[in-house]
């Protein structure tokens, strides 16, 4: 039977863990975005706080669909670069749904820095197992693939959803945050470790300056007795 790779959930009570697919955990560890911590499965349980990491440097949701109950809450732990989720229909995408419907999700923009020691946060709670499409309203994320989809009818549904995402002219922000709480956790609790900066390339060595050429040596001038000598000689017919 194939072992199933749960994503570790990430604050200080004890909580479920999230079912990472196969295929989802082989595309993580393809793109490395950031290190996500595992352990062995738990039971379900209601009432769950499912972590979602948001960010890295795919630019990507992890896991960027899941299935959820009413009574859980979405934890979303923002990783690297500076993110939002942000609810939009699924006919519409990068486009925000709080333009026409008030207490949809949108967290308003969240950074990630090399060095933080918290990690931010925003829990959504759902009051139901309506499909919830999202994607991330920071320069041109929506169009290059940072969406996700929350209980959609099918697995196609979320495909066709990042399609139209893709073809979308504008990604566009919404405004103030509403439909969760904003909130940070501990680095230490959170469901990924950032990935390591790398260390700058050393400074090319300095090149020794070639050494200039020593002048050519002078030829030595006949010396003014030299001459009178050779003058003599002739004068005397030697």
């Amino acid at each position: 039977m194939l072992a199933k790779t749960f994503l570790w959930a990430a604050v200080a009570t004890a909580m479920p863990l999230v079912e990472m697919s196969p295929r989802e955990l082989h595309e993580l560890e393809v793109h490395q975005p950031v290190s996500i911590k595992r352990n062995p499965p738990l039971e379900a349980r209601a009432n769950r706080i499912i972590p979602v990491v948001v960010g890295g440097s795919q630019d990507t949701f992890v896991p960027n669909m899941i299935r959820a109950a009413a009574g859980d809450v979405i934890q979303f732990q923002f990783s690297n670069g500076n993110h939002t989720v942000t609810q939009s229909s699924e006919d519409s995408p990068c486009q925000p749904l709080q333009a026409t419907q008030s207490g949809v999700i949108h967290s308003g923009h969240i950074p990630f820095e090399a060095g933080q020691t918290t990690v931010g946060t925003f829990n959504v709670p759902l009051n139901n197992t309506e499909p919830i499409y999202l994607y991330c309203a920071t320069g041109p994320h929506c169009q290059i693939g940072q969406v996700m989809a929350i209980n959609p009818p099918s697995e196609e549904n979320l495909v066709q959803f990042s399609k139209k995402a893709a073809g979308a002219l504008a990604n566009v922000d919404a405004g103030a945050a509403t439909g969760g709480t904003v909130g940070e956790i501990p680095l230490a609790e959170a469901a990924f470790t950032p990935a390591e900066e790398e260390a700058p390339p050393a400074p090319p060595a300095e090149s020794t300056p070639a050494a200039s050429p020593a002048p050519p040596a002078e030829t030595p001038s006949s010396t003014p007795g030299a001459a009178a000598a050779m003058e003599a000689h002739h004068r005397l017919g030697y």
